[in-house]
């Protein structure tokens, strides 16, 4: 008897024979193969989602640019601004036609978010960052969106207002009303914010669902009905402030998110303190401020466009008009003084030294995926 047959009976075990060898060799296989198409899933670059976005946005676009090249009086509506006045070349006036820009902006507003959150800042995400977890991407690449577009709104949204009459001057807000004479940049900057809050909804209904989703969808649906609301009647000025109000905190917001995502926590929390600081003084100092002062003076200043029974007027104004967008900038604050305090709880998070968490986080727990 051979040393080897000696050691399986000594062993009380039977070695495996080249048949049991060679079947281990195919389970180990199949199971290294399986692992690796587990691990090419889970670090898929491009979710189905935002893939089609891209594909399905890329070819409406596509044939817009052909249909216009060719056939321009069926697709001017959807890349051009409509209404300008004839005797004043470079001003606009407001109508239904614009909602064929909005409609074009919406399907860019659709492909620039998926492309950048797929082939851009997921990827900076997973290959600089070394991230790994599928939520942790997938929430890095949102909030890098969020913070490039809100950026670039702000911006936007500053130089017209710098460049304003009522740039600081509260009064220049609503005197003179209606204004009826956009220029082509504000008429885009305005169609622009229209379209992108449309497109907000949308995305929060493909998203997972957050904690939060029914205050974002009402905070989203009072948006839109402001912002399309005050380009109806006109009152794009009180608009372009709020918005830019708004505008820079989420700015601050996302880059906050970012950090800590990153696993940069400590500079996360500074972030934070200085994300809150701008939070209060903007979205409830500042914005209740002017809604007082909309309440207190702006019928006096618009005294001259208010509706006059019997009398064919362009646009006017009734006390209910007013008390409606009122009411709407109130719903508004309601909904930002929830934030607040979800915002307050994560404060004490960090100042037990827990550190600032996501407040819109998922209702599972991330690293379940």
């Amino acid at each position: 008897m051979s040393s080897e047959l000696r050691q399986r009976h000594s062993s009380g075990s039977a070695a495996p024979s080249l048949t049991e060898h060679r079947f281990d060799e195919k389970k180990q296989a199949r199971s290294r193969s399986r692992t690796g198409s587990s691990s090419k899933h889970h670090f898929k670059p491009v979710s189905k989602v935002d893939r089609y976005s891209v594909l399905l946005s890329s070819i409406l676009l596509s044939l817009l640019f052909v249909g216009n090249s060719f056939y321009p009086e069926y697709t001017k509506k959807f890349v051009n601004l409509q209404y300008e006045y004839p005797d004043n070349p470079g001003k606009y006036d407001i109508g239904i036609d614009d909602g064929y820009v909005i409609l074009t902006f919406i399907v860019v507003f659709c492909l620039v978010r998926s492309f950048l959150l797929e082939f851009v800042l997921k990827p900076v995400g997973r290959n600089r960052f070394h991230m790994r977890s599928v939520k942790s991407l997938q929430r890095f690449g949102e909030q890098g969106w969020s913070m490039i577009y809100y950026l670039f709104s702000w911006i936007f949204g500053f130089y017209l207002y710098y460049h304003s009459p009522y740039y600081f001057n509260i009064d220049h807000i609503y005197s003179g009303w209606p204004h009826d004479q956009l220029s082509g940049l504000f008429k885009t900057y305005y169609l622009f914010q229209i379209a992108s809050w449309f497109h907000q909804i949308i995305v929060l209904n493909v998203e997972e669902r957050r904690k939060d989703f029914w205050q974002m969808f009402a905070h989203h649906i009072i948006t839109v009905a402001l912002t399309t609301g005050s380009y109806y009647y006109y009152f794009t000025r009180i608009g372009n402030v709020i918005l830019i109000l708004m505008d820079i905190v989420d700015v601050l917001l996302s880059f906050a998110k970012m950090l800590k995502y990153c696993g940069y926590s400590t500079l996360c929390d500074y972030m934070f303190v200085v994300f809150l600081f701008w939070w209060v003084m903007l979205r409830h100092v500042v914005y209740n401020y002017l809604t007082y002062q909309t309440w207190l003076r702006a019928k006096n200043l618009m005294a001259d466009g208010e509706c006059i029974a019997g009398l064919a007027q362009k646009r006017c104004w009734t006390p209910t008009v007013v008390n409606i967008f009122l009411a709407l900038l109130g719903g508004l604050q309601v909904i930002t003084c929830i934030w607040m305090y979800l915002i307050l709880k994560v404060l004490v998070k960090v100042i037990k030294g827990i550190g600032a968490e996501d407040v819109r986080s998922d209702e599972e727990d991330e690293n379940s995926d």
